[in-house]
């Protein structure tokens, strides 16, 4: 077990690792680089292969910092206050940012890394995650419907108008704003997790026609095995499973059907999985944030991880921390290396466990 440091500074640094993936599949993974970035907070990271750049939206800051494969800050785009969930654009053209303090989607250009749109989306609405499916941008939010207060909404970013469309009827209601998931590999297939409860409730939706069809919600299990306080979740990329992360079952990351959300698998990693990412090709990372190792990579299917990665310890450091975020892994489209963002915390007087 790694020994967990603590921190009194106001503005933390992120201690960013990019973890690569050497050579051939018997070769360990190795540190590429490290460096503390200026963020107070971790809401979510992407990696654009395209212009290799990497991605992680500040909440607590309001701003994305994006970095290139090093860690260097390239740019960092402001004025995004509460900004959690980001999603690129299949052509890794655009970074769609859910700022939810400002009820919008903001896009950006990634080439520029300028905001060239921002679509409102109503008095009350508060989006938190999107993903793209089904030819539209997804989004869960969090609405003043005390009713129906989580929900699922769309913009058709492929339209001239940029269409939003929220649910009327209170269909696909949620108890609070929905994480979503979805992969290129299985275009019409988008899943959502409910976040914040102590047993994980999930959902699969066709998006083919454009209006989100139920295919299966649960998981219904009643022996122990449903999973509980969800942290992270993803989609394979042939749309046929889901791997989720959570703080139950403590010792390994569990995998669902998305035919009928039966429990048909299970990643072991000793600890809790606080983060999950799958890569184009099915290769799995799974992070965890107090235990060693930090990351494990499986091939699909495997039983036995085929490498493991511990960061290094930032000794005498009081402002990097070496922590793995929740959501906080995200793979390179070429599967050359898996972008980990530990997380921060801040406080002026009493310390705070990072």
């Amino acid at each position: 077990m790694r020994t967990r440091r603590t921190a009194t500074a106001t503005a933390l640094a992120v201690l960013f690792s990019s973890v690569v993936l050497v050579g051939g599949a018997a070769n360990p993974a190795a540190a590429d680089s490290s460096a503390p970035l200026p963020i107070k907070s971790s809401g979510d990271i992407v990696v654009d292969g395209v212009h290799q750049r990497v991605f992680i939206s500040d909440p607590a800051s309001g701003k994305i910092v994006a970095t290139d494969y090093s860690g260097k800050v390239v740019r960092t785009i402001g004025s995004l206050p509460g900004v959690t969930g980001l999603e690129l654009s299949t052509d890794s053209g655009t970074l769609y940012a859910a700022v939810s303090q400002a009820g919008a989607i903001a896009a950006i250009d990634t080439a520029t890394l300028a905001e060239t749109k921002r679509y409102a989306l109503g008095k009350g609405i508060e989006p938190r995650y999107p993903a793209m499916a089904g030819g539209k941008l997804w989004f869960g939010f969090n609405s003043s419907d005390a009713a129906n207060r989580g929900q699922i909404g769309s913009i058709d970013v492929s339209s001239p108008d940029a269409e939003v469309t929220l649910p009327s009827d209170g269909a696909n209601s949620w108890y609070s704003a929905p994480r979503l998931a979805s992969d290129p590999g299985a275009p019409d297939v988008l899943a959502a997790a409910q976040e914040g409860s102590s047993w994980v409730s999930l959902a699969v939706y066709d998006v083919s026609s454009g209006v989100p069809q139920k295919v299966a919600s649960g998981p219904n299990g009643t022996d122990g095995t449903s999973p509980a306080y969800l942290k992270d979740f993803d989609v394979t990329p042939d749309g046929k499973e889901l791997i989720v992360g959570g703080g139950s079952p403590q010792d390994a990351a569990q995998v669902f059907s998305t035919a009928d959300l039966s429990l048909v698998g299970s990643y072991r990693t000793g600890s809790w999985v606080g983060a999950v990412a799958v890569a184009p090709d099915g290769m799995i990372a799974l992070g965890n944030s107090q235990f060693t190792p930090d990351v494990f990579v499986y091939p699909p299917g495997s039983t036995s991880a085929l490498r493991t990665y511990d960061f290094p310890y930032t000794s005498g450091s009081t402002t990097a921390t070496n922590d793995l975020s929740e959501t906080g892994l995200a793979w390179a489209p070429d599967r050359s290396r898996v972008s980990p963002s530990p997380p921060t915390c801040t406080g002026t007087s009493t310390p705070c466990a990072c």
